[in-house]
């Protein structure tokens, strides 16, 4: 299942209360994901990162923690066909249609939206990145810059996402 996390450079913090979210967070003050695609690129900086998840995981964060249910499937046309093994040869079938983009479900843009912001404005940098690591997409993570909310804004809206991306983003 996929996670989403923002990670927020510098930061010391949010002080985020679950009761004012629809969507699942948990708040950690050390930049480590959930999962090992960006690893490398986070443990070398400071700050305190979101992790997100579905609305029904609110009360209960303990086992998997995964934002399936805030994405909208259907964005990118295509059935998912899972990479299959063959015991027979040593490498995995990688001619499979996998996910590669995807948009946040309308209802839940606007929650987004706020932890982006709340991240944003506890960067003492003023810089933050919107990530997800997803085990049905590219297997290599890639870094976008976008320079601003708006600007993610406006790409997720007019081409969506890209799956295993992590969002760059700037305050002015």
């Amino acid at each position: 299942m996929p996670t989403i996390e923002i990670a927020s450079f510098n930061a010391k913090g949010f002080g985020l209360n679950q009761a004012d979210f629809d969507i699942a967070i948990i708040e950690e003050d050390k930049l480590e994901s959930h999962r090992g695609l960006f690893h490398e690129i986070l443990i070398k900086q400071n700050g305190s990162i979101i992790h997100i998840g579905n609305p029904d995981m609110k009360t209960d964060k303990q086992g998997g923690f995964f934002a399936g249910e805030i994405i909208d499937w259907d964005f990118e046309p295509g059935d998912i066909i899972i990479p299959e093994f063959d015991e027979n040869k040593s490498t995995i079938n990688r001619e499979a249609n996998q996910q590669f983009k995807f948009k946040i479900l309308d209802q839940f843009k606007p929650e987004i939206d706020k932890l982006l912001k709340i991240a944003l404005d506890n960067s003492p940098i003023k810089k933050v990145c919107f990530l997800t690591d997803y085990q049905f997409g590219p297997e290599r993570g890639k870094t976008q810059i976008i320079i601003t909310i708006s600007d993610f804004w406006t790409q997720h809206d007019n081409d969506g996402l890209s799956i295993n991306t992590m969002y760059e983003m700037y305050g002015r």
